[in-house]
């Protein structure tokens, strides 16, 4: 396997409200549609339910996108915002792709973890 072969999973932990979820390679901006629909389908029954939706993201394979992808993550964050997407939790992405989150979507409660248990963390305080 390639580092920039894709790939993405996801699964919804309804006993947190949780939608956990892996990626990694290098997508372009035809191809992210994939993975923009492998999340809405897990994270679906939140949002029927209308009920918060936490990320937690294992990125430890991902990889910094060229600007087109870039962006339509961002306008994905940010509609994902719409549907109650609350806060989002990232570990093990590289550094260049937490300065594309930021830039690209900045209204996003998202933050950055070097391990698991740190994003989880995060991701549960106050709940």
């Amino acid at each position: 396997m390639a580092i920039t072969d894709r790939i993405v999973s996801a699964r919804l932990n309804e006993e947190h409200g949780e939608l956990h979820y892996r990626c990694g390679g290098l997508w372009d901006e035809h191809s992210i549609d994939e993975l923009f629909d492998c999340l809405n389908r897990a994270s679906e029954p939140l949002v029927r339910a209308r009920k918060p939706i936490y990320a937690l993201g294992d990125f430890t394979t991902a990889m910094p996108q060229v600007r087109a992808t870039a962006e339509k993550i961002g306008a994905h964050l940010r509609n994902a915002k719409e549907f109650g997407l609350e806060r989002m939790a990232i570990y093990g992405a590289p550094i260049l792709m937490r300065m594309q989150y930021k830039r690209f979507a900045p209204d996003v409660n998202v933050e950055f973890f070097d391990t698991k248990g740190q994003a989880l963390n995060w991701l549960r305080e106050g709940r």
